[in-house]
């Protein structure tokens, strides 16, 4: 066939596609035309963006879309069913300037930690080791559950929270990369899973997001950030240091929302003092019955004290000003929300040594 005749005849080409005249009346639709946001000297941040309607956060938030917060709503668009919908639920003013510090001191356990540091050890270390990065591993799984299982339920107009708890699961979702990885690179291995009350406790926490909070924050984030800053102080090796010196400061974040949401919580309801105080005495009761458990103590003791030799004398010592330090930030933090604390109303584990 040639190639003359292998060509369309004109009658065979495709009609011409038909479009339609544009309307152009989703236009003129904004809210608030002309607004403008400057960046200030950290850059664009989302608090530089609060600025006339788009800086309005109302106390409830009606709307049950998934809308970006000044945005105009579509019109008879099924509900998604928020259950975290009024600001004291959730609110805490820090929330977009912890949300900034995140993304910004973001890290790779992958390449930000000096894995060529990891020397052998003696296996009684290693094993203790390997057992306290099995158990904040766990914390870990459980912090990504808790704060993924309560996000989805708060609604869109509070972002700068819902931002910020994104960058929390993160931060645990890492953290029990890192841990993992200490675990399994120098021979020992994952060890027991740790018999742990606190976790389930925060898993099944239904009384809502801030009594979840203060448990998160007061009790298990507060002791988790506390034993960190004990095995920095006692570790064996630079990968350990700076896997160590990023959970504190990615914890310390979640700590910072938790005490911020406190604050601003219980200065607008009377009611929420009772109910958190409630929960945080549950929570300690809990920690006190795990702690019974000799794993973690005896892991601790063991790398705090050079070896199983050292773990009786020196490093039972070393655990139980761990203990006392975490019992008087607790305290501390709970005076400063204006909530009843002394050393007495602690469960017997947390009371100093001398009275075990």
């Amino acid at each position: 066939m040639s190639k003359s005749s292998s060509k369309k005849k004109p009658s065979d080409a495709s009609p011409p596609m038909e479009i339609p005249e544009p309307k152009f009346n989703w236009m003129n639709q904004s809210r608030q035309w002309g607004t403008r946001v400057s960046p200030g000297k950290a850059g664009l941040t989302l608090d530089s963006l609060n600025v006339g309607i788009y800086g309005e956060v109302p106390p409830r938030w009606t709307d049950q879309g998934r809308n970006p917060r000044g945005a105009i709503p579509v019109k008879g668009a099924l509900p998604i069913g928020y259950s975290v919908t009024e600001k004291i639920g959730l609110w805490a003013p820090c929330a977009a300037e912890l949300y900034e510090e995140a993304i910004q001191r973001r890290w790779a356990p992958a390449t930000d930690v000096p894995w060529s540091s990891v020397q052998a050890l003696p296996d009684d270390v290693e094993t203790a080791i390997c057992q306290i990065c099995t158990e904040i591993s766990q914390y870990a799984n459980v912090d990504i559950e808790v704060i993924t299982n309560w996000q989805h339920r708060m609604s869109y107009g509070y972002h700068e929270v819902k931002q910020f708890l994104a960058t929390a699961s993160l931060d645990a979702a890492r953290r029990y990369e890192a841990l993992r990885k200490r675990a399994l690179i120098n021979g020992g291995g994952l060890g027991l899973e740790p018999v742990d009350q606190v976790n389930r406790f925060l898993l099944e926490s239904r009384g809502g997001w801030t009594e979840t909070v203060a448990g998160i924050a007061l009790v298990r984030g507060l002791f988790l950030a506390t034993m960190c800053e004990y095995l920095f102080r006692h570790a064996y090796n630079d990968a350990e240091r700076a896997i160590y010196s990023h959970v504190i400061q990615d914890v310390a974040r979640l700590i910072t929302y938790g005490v911020d949401h406190l604050r601003y919580s219980l200065a607008r309801d009377e009611e929420k003092a009772s109910t958190t105080t409630t929960m945080i005495a549950i929570g300690l009761a809990l920690l006190a019955r795990d702690l019974r458990d000799p794993v973690l103590r005896e892991a601790l003791a063991i790398v705090f004290g050079g070896g199983v030799a050292g773990a009786r004398r020196e490093g039972m010592s070393v655990f139980f000003d761990f203990i006392e330090d975490f019992r008087d930030r607790h305290i501390d933090l709970r005076r400063w929300l204006n909530l009843p604390a002394d050393v007495k109303s602690m469960p017997r584990a947390f009371r100093p040594r001398e009275q075990h």
